[in-house]
């Protein structure tokens, strides 16, 4: 469950950090996460966790809010859990440490000793995922984004692809 945990506060970074890299206007593609720290996990249940994410974005551009963010995550095609976020704002035209909530949920086919057995011999080229959620930019653009099925490593092109 552990390796659970972690890996999916790394998949709900690079879901941010696809994020900020919309690509609709040529400004936003100057928008870089320069750190990101796992500040807390916790269990919530039995078969959920809650983590808190410290995330420094440089955004030279207007305010972004992210919301509606959620996924399953999948591991050689099987489904390992789900995980939500509440609406993210990063500020515009700085640099900032924006604080990320996420829950993430085991399936309920998946135990805690299967997760234990995956997390011995993790890789992270067998996770895949399905993500939706939606960008607002300050003053402007407004886009729902859905994602099925993309691997972990190929999911920054596939957002900005999708986000054009």
């Amino acid at each position: 469950m552990i390796g659970f945990r972690k890996n999916t506060a790394g998949i709900l970074l690079c879901l941010l950090v696809s994020l900020l890299l919309f690509s609709g206007c040529g400004g936003y593609r100057d928008i870089r996460v320069d750190s990101c720290r796992l500040e807390r996990i916790s269990p919530a249940g039995l078969k959920s966790v809650d983590a808190g994410l410290a995330v420094t974005v440089h955004n030279p551009v207007n305010e972004i809010t992210v919301s509606g963010i959620a996924g399953t995550v999948y591991m050689d095609g099987k489904e390992l859990g789900t995980f939500q976020a509440p609406e993210v704002t990063v500020p515009g035209r700085e640099t900032s440490e924006v604080d990320v909530e996420i829950r993430a949920s085991l399936s309920p086919s998946m135990n805690f000793m299967q997760i234990m057995s995956l997390a011995s011999g993790f890789d992270p080229d067998r996770l895949s995922m399905d993500v939706s959620m939606k960008i607002r930019i300050r003053g402007g653009v407004k886009k729902k984004i859905d994602i099925k099925g993309v691997p972990v490593a190929d999911f920054f092109s596939k957002v900005r692809y999708e986000s054009i």
